[in-house]
């Protein structure tokens, strides 16, 4: 983990100070009211009346399944969300978040699923908000920054996602396995349906008292659907991660507090 130099405790007091009345989240002196939102980050696998699978814990390499029958083995896991936009409902265009550290290089293998890494924040006008647009894009480091609190790297800098791992199938002594790595600056942008996030309603923000907190999630697990690592090759594992990004990401009202 960096150290906490000051572009990270000033975003550590914004996170704080923007959770208490008062401090964006009443009228504008004269104007329309207007709300604060926080936004985080976070990876799982897929949701099912279950919940969510326990595909391994911090530090451990994650373990699933994709739909062919390939048990995958995730020892490094990097996605960069460099930008999110709030948009309005009946609207195209969204406002966009302030990142707190800049672009966003989230860590799947070294942290436990469902935690949540802070993004930004954004205060907007109340109203109705029906998406998330979600910029996966290469991690550039603001000039003259402070290291992302999720902490950098040369292998992921430059990159949108870096990802590496080990495919298998079969019963020993016939198992079949193969290694991949990806390596990858391609953007996609996924655009995050809330309409119905609210008790089957759009996100609404109305005389809000305190931040409303939205988390961005990552299904992990659909990465590699629809595969057969006997022929795929990297352009064709590359362009599966990327498909499952722009259609598997969610949203969740809140965020995940196990403590």
């Amino acid at each position: 983990m960096p150290s906490l130099h000051r572009r990270t405790i000033l975003a550590l007091s914004c996170l704080v100070a923007i959770a208490s009345p008062g401090c964006g989240l009443v009228d504008l002196i004269d104007g329309d009211p207007v709300a604060t939102v926080r936004f985080f980050a976070t990876h799982a696998g897929t949701y099912t009346s279950d919940g969510y699978p326990n595909y391994g814990d911090a530090q451990t390499t994650r373990v699933f399944y994709n739909d062919t029958g390939w048990q995958i083995a995730l020892s490094e896991a990097r996605i960069t969300t460099a930008s999110v936009h709030f948009v309005r409902c009946e609207q195209q265009k969204g406002t966009a978040i302030e990142m707190f550290w800049g672009p966003c290089p989230e860590a799947f293998v070294t942290t436990d699923d469902l935690a949540s890494v802070p993004l930004g924040a954004v205060t907007v006008n109340d109203g109705a908000y029906c998406t998330i647009d979600v910029n996966f894009g290469p991690y550039i480091p603001p000039e003259g920054a402070d290291e992302h609190i999720v902490g950098g790297g040369d292998w992921i800098e430059g990159n949108t996602l870096v990802i590496r791992g080990v495919a298998r199938r079969g019963e020993p002594p016939m198992i079949e396995e193969v290694p991949f790595e990806i390596v990858s600056d391609a953007s996609v942008m996924a655009h995050v349906d809330i309409s119905k996030l609210e008790t089957g309603l759009p996100v609404r923000l109305e005389k809000e008292n305190f931040a409303r907190d939205l988390t961005i999630i990552k299904t992990y697990d659909t990465f590699f659907d629809g595969l057969d690592f006997t022929t795929a090759t990297p352009a064709d594992i590359e362009a599966s991660v990327l498909t499952a990004l722009e259609r598997d990401t969610k949203a969740y009202d809140g965020t995940f507090d196990f403590d």
